[in-house]
């Protein structure tokens, strides 16, 4: 976590339920690699593993609200508003 006091409430609480969401998918997807995993293994007949293609939507969408709560959590911290307009992060180091 970062430093910074937190501006946006909302952002914050938005950032912590897309970051749960994104937990919930990756572990549905880690079930689904692991229930695969033992099904090979030990010979399990299991109808539970998902086929490619939803396995790789789990994935996907994981991704996707992880980074969703990443930019709702920076949103929430202001990072961006303590830089002076018309300039990048790195700027004032490229200059010394």
């Amino acid at each position: 976590m970062s430093g910074k006091p937190i501006t946006d409430r909302d952002s914050a609480r938005r950032a912590r339920w897309l970051l749960a969401i994104a937990a919930g998918v990756f572990s549905l997807f880690c079930l689904n690699v692991l229930l695969g995993k033992a099904r090979v293994t030990l010979g399990w007949e299991t109808g539970l593993v998902l086929p490619d293609v939803p396995e790789f939507l789990l994935l996907l969408f994981s991704a996707l609200f992880f980074t969703l709560a990443a930019l709702a959590r920076e949103r929430a911290v202001g990072s961006r508003n303590d830089l002076p307009a018309g300039t990048a992060r790195g700027d004032d180091e490229a200059g010394a």
